[in-house]
């Protein structure tokens, strides 16, 4: 057995083998990023339909109130004016009216005051009526768009589970590829290609299963200061390594997405693009938890949707652990929405996917 392989190794095609295997390797991990990539796209979409969802039941939800003020004001009005007939049943006689007039034109102005009054009642009656056909009708609208919008939910659940499947072949894809590339160290190009996928494998760890403060001052596995080397080895590092994202900035639903939304696990690090300073703000509205560095090129990039925050305030390294991965605030599954905001932290905001493909996020 020894011979043959030594025999082996000394065919002539036996390092094209290799070549192809590594070649095969890289498709792997290729197919499976550009699968997850795309199911993140999906997601978009669908986040987007659940948001025009959601706006359109806060919409419903108004006019249903107003529907509901206008039907008590009438409800009071007949409510009243049927308590005044019962107590003086005479009081709507037309006869009545004539008789206790000071004289004929008197008593004509008194009958059509009557009857005005007579049909202001009906017409009241009527109104009520129809709002409330129109208040049953708006309900039923609202319980419609709540229904589909679980669907979109349900939808999103499952696109989110084929995600993080398809993310967990991509990095198990990585690793037989990182495997292929430790028995070629003698080539420099493999093992700069080594150095880079144990670098990604490194920044995309999990830091925390059970990351799931709601408050961001929850115990942390990872340790402030900690900085992860730069895969990429650019001026701007990704904010997290191993994510499924893609061109998402744009219009959705019935606003705008002014960011990326990079769908990882939950706890899952996210790191500083560039030195700068970190600052936090806890349960944000619908960001969440959120982070902002102020990068020392001049720009702020943001962070939000944090399950935890890493450290407090601070000075912080290019690629220093300053969050992790998680689903707060107005969020329908674990992911980082990054933006990039031009000259402070209400600059102008830009589409951020350009730079995270330059640094091969």
């Amino acid at each position: 057995m020894m011979l043959l392989g030594a025999l082996l190794l000394a065919i002539p095609g036996a390092h094209a083998d290799t070549a192809s295997d590594l070649a095969a390797a890289r498709q792997k991990v290729a197919d499976a990023q550009a699968e997850a990539n795309a199911l993140a796209a999906d997601m978009s979409a669908a986040e987007g339909r659940y948001e025009e969802l959601e706006a359109k039941i806060h919409d419903l939800e108004a006019e249903i109130e107003a529907s509901k003020a206008r039907v008590a004001v009438l409800q009071q009005i007949v409510r009243d004016r049927a308590v005044a007939a019962y107590r003086h049943p005479d009081a709507n006689s037309g006869l009545r009216v004539m008789l206790s007039a000071d004289g004929p034109l008197d008593g004509a102005r008194r009958a059509t005051l009557l009857d005005h009054a007579n049909q202001t009642d009906n017409v009241s009656a009527k109104k009520l009526l129809t709002l409330r056909d129109e208040l049953a009708q708006q309900e039923k609208e609202v319980q419609a768009q709540r229904d589909e919008q679980q669907k979109v939910k349900e939808r999103l659940d499952a696109k989110n589970a084929d995600v993080q499947a398809s993310l967990a072949a991509a990095n198990k894809a990585r690793d037989e590829l990182a495997a292929k590339l430790e028995k070629e160290q003698a080539d420099a190009a493999a093992a700069a290609e080594l150095a880079r996928i144990r670098a990604i494998q490194a920044a995309s760890q999990i830091a925390s299963q059970a990351s799931t403060s709601s408050g961001g001052g929850g115990p942390s596995t990872v340790a402030p200061g900690q900085v992860i080397a730069n895969p990429g080895g650019g001026a701007f590092q990704c904010p997290v390594s191993g994510s499924a994202y893609s061109d998402s900035y744009g219009p959705r639903g019935d606003g705008f997405h002014y960011g990326i939304d990079m769908m990882a696990p939950m706890g899952t690090s996210e790191v500083a693009v560039k030195a700068g300073t970190v600052s936090y703000m806890a349960m944000d509205g619908a960001g969440g938890n959120e982070g902002y560095l102020a990068a020392d090129d001049g720009n702020v990039y943001y962070y939000a949707h944090m399950s935890q925050f890493v450290g407090g305030p601070r000075r912080v390294a290019q690629g220093e652990v300053i969050g992790l991965v998680g689903s707060t605030g107005y969020s329908t599954a674990p992911h980082l929405h990054f933006e990039i905001r031009i000259g402070g932290a209400n600059g102008q905001r830009i589409d951020p996917y350009p730079t995270l493909q330059a640094a091969g996020c």
